[in-house]
């Protein structure tokens, strides 16, 4: 019943397809979206105000991730992502063991994407 999963149960299907095809992590969002994509799974991280990639070692992953929210506070969590050892791959995917932490509430960081240097925003000029 994949209409019935979560935005993060969907990120962790595709994920188990993605190391057990390149036999790597995928470094960010984008690199598992597109692997989504070309195995004909979308991939919403539009409920996401961040979400990192951090390999911890080869069979295992941390997922860091905060949620977008209405007001300057966020909630934020961390999955430990573990290949099971010895279990059987079945229908193309790798059995993966999940553990999922809650973390405390953080206030949300402003995102800036505009590449101006300071000086000129204030007005000053460098010599």
């Amino acid at each position: 019943m994949e209409q019935n999963q979560t935005p993060l149960e969907k990120i962790l299907m595709v994920l188990g397809i993605f190391r057990l095809e390149k036999q790597k992590w995928p470094q960010h969002a984008v690199e598992l979206q597109s692997f989504g994509h070309t195995v004909g799974k979308s991939l919403d991280f539009s409920t996401y105000h961040q979400f990192r990639f951090l390999p911890k070692t080869q069979s295992e992953l941390i997922l860091d991730f905060c949620l977008l929210s209405k007001n300057e506070w966020t909630l934020g969590g961390q999955a430990v992502v573990k290949i099971q050892q010895g279990s059987p791959i079945t229908n193309h995917t790798l059995p993966l063991e999940v553990r999922i932490q809650t973390l405390v509430p953080q206030k949300v960081e402003a995102k800036s994407y505009c590449l101006l240097e300071e000086s000129r925003l204030s007005g000053k000029l460098s010599a």
